[in-house]
């Protein structure tokens, strides 16, 4: 509970002896409402949060900045004070169902968008796929010729570009599939980019019925939000226009994105050339369950949900429409202020920032996909001593014998002892190796390895992971032994 300043020594003196029972914390601090309620909401989480305040003016502002009860303390008597504390956990009760609720229809929505673009991910993979494959064989076919190739450089090439594109389509289905969380972290990103890859996502959907247009702002500020909830965003409404063509002949079809930006906010805006919405039904589209499409195309929520996220984010979603002509959705997000610019940039920087790695060390790395462990063999013995193990287990069993390697790459996910639990025993037995731990996943979308990562990780990486990122991690825990890449 967070009195205001003012009446600050008669609720600290009064509250702490008669009512200690149902606090869970009494604090006492200085400043408005509307500044103090969102930085203890930040530090609390979902816990209880009520407000005394020194006046009405006071409590409505607590209230409208998140306190979940308010109470004017010169008002209060015994019995107000006893209702205040039973109102403010009920009413935490209520809105953290509310937000589970609202979480659960959030992450059903974009499964249902998951749906739709299983079909264009595939193509999206099966194309550079089918390009690596053939690559491959051309590289058998020459490595058994006497004759040497000349083209055998352009073939590895070919080959690390096709891979490289799978994994930016995986990478960027695995953004848009995470379940959102309130504690998605705020990231520095460029608007045009964010396009690009929610373009890329549903890029088969929309260029089987129409052209895509860009029109982009090249010298477009960048804003400081959740990447997973701008692509879900964005993806819902591509696809909706998509929908939206196929609803009407024309000659050519065409969807046009455009990036703008002004003192307050970037614009994205999303044209189509379907067949517009209706004045009577322009007012409705973003009531929750109203759907114009047919039966299985939707559900009624995509953009009731959208635009409750671009609020979250501090903008909106707004629609213009001339019927039979197309319809324009325009993203609006805030540009950030200085203070959440500068916090994005420090964490920007200190996930980039490597010092070069230059002394030979021993890695043990552990997976239990027997290619894996070849590959990173192969990548690290050049200039590494490496050590390999498929489990935790066998991970104590190779440190109890004797071994001292100087850092540890895990996978997260592992048979019999996992990932977790070796890090746990760890921590007890081996607190240094503890520390020099980089841990590797292909799961990070599971709520138990997101929760496990955030409180003990100093480094994770998540698969298809490159050479430079595993260098890069093994540089930022290895101090001051270190190794130096192939090549260096």
């Amino acid at each position: 509970m967070v009195p205001s300043a003012a009446a600050a020594e008669r609720v600290s003196a009064t509250l702490a002896d008669r009512y200690a029972a149902h606090l869970t914390r009494l604090e006492v601090v200085n400043g408005p409402p509307g500044d103090v309620v969102p930085r203890i909401r930040q530090r609390v989480g979902g816990a209880p949060l009520g407000f005394v305040a020194i006046d009405e003016v006071a409590a409505l502002e607590a209230l409208s900045h998140g306190a979940d009860e308010v109470m004017v303390w010169s008002a209060a008597d015994e019995p107000a004070i006893h209702g205040f504390f039973d109102r403010t956990q009920l009413r935490a009760s209520l809105r953290r169902g509310q937000e589970r609720s609202r979480a659960a229809m959030v992450h059903s929505e974009k499964l249902s968008a998951l749906g739709t673009l299983v079909a264009g991910v595939a193509h999206e993979i099966n194309n550079p796929l089918m390009a690596l494959q053939l690559s491959i064989e051309a590289c058998l076919s020459n490595a058994s010729s006497s004759a040497p190739r000349a083209d055998s450089q352009e073939l590895l090439r070919e080959m690390l570009a096709a891979s490289s594109a799978i994994a930016s389509v995986v990478r960027d289905l695995r953004v848009f599939a995470r379940a959102d969380e309130d504690g998605d972290d705020a990231e520095l990103l460029d608007g045009n980019d964010v396009v690009e890859q929610a373009l890329r996502l549903v890029g088969r959907e929309i260029n089987m019925v129409a052209h895509v247009e860009r029109d982009y702002c090249q010298a477009l500020p960048r804003v400081v939000v959740p990447l997973g909830r701008l692509i879900q965003v964005l993806v819902n409404v591509l696809i909706n226009a998509a929908h939206a063509i196929n609803d009407v002949q024309r000659e050519a079809h065409r969807v046009r994105v455009t990036t703008r930006a002004d003192a307050e906010y970037v614009a994205i805006s999303i044209s189509d050339t379907g067949p517009g919405i209706a004045s009577e039904v322009l007012s409705h589209i973003f009531d929750p369950f109203f759907t114009t499409k047919r039966s299985g195309l939707g559900t009624g929520l995509g953009l009731s949900i959208s635009r409750s996220l671009m609020r979250d984010l501090g903008g909106d979603l707004i629609v213009e429409s001339v019927h039979g002509f197309g319809a324009t959705f325009i993203l609006l997000l805030p540009l950030p202020d200085h203070k959440a610019m500068q916090k994005a940039c420090l964490k920007k920087h200190d996930a980039t920032v490597r010092q070069p790695l230059n002394e030979r060390y021993s890695v043990l790395v552990v997976d239990e996909d027997e290619r894996i462990l070849k590959a990173y063999v192969r990548m690290l013995s050049g200039s590494c001593d490496v050590l390999t193990a498929r489990d935790g287990q066998e991970v104590i069993d190779q440190l109890c014998s004797g071994s001292t390697p100087d850092a540890l790459v895990t996978e997260l996910s592992l048979p019999e002892l996992d990932g977790k639990q070796l890090f746990e025993w760890l921590r007890r037995e081996r607190p240094q190796l503890a520390a020099r731990t980089v841990f590797v996943t292909a799961e990070i979308t599971r709520e138990a390895h997101r929760s496990f990562l955030t409180e003990n990780a100093r480094v994770a990486l998540v698969k298809p992971v490159s050479a430079n990122e595993l260098w890069d991690a093994l540089t930022a825990i290895v101090r001051p032994r270190a190794c130096s890449p192939p090549g260096a």
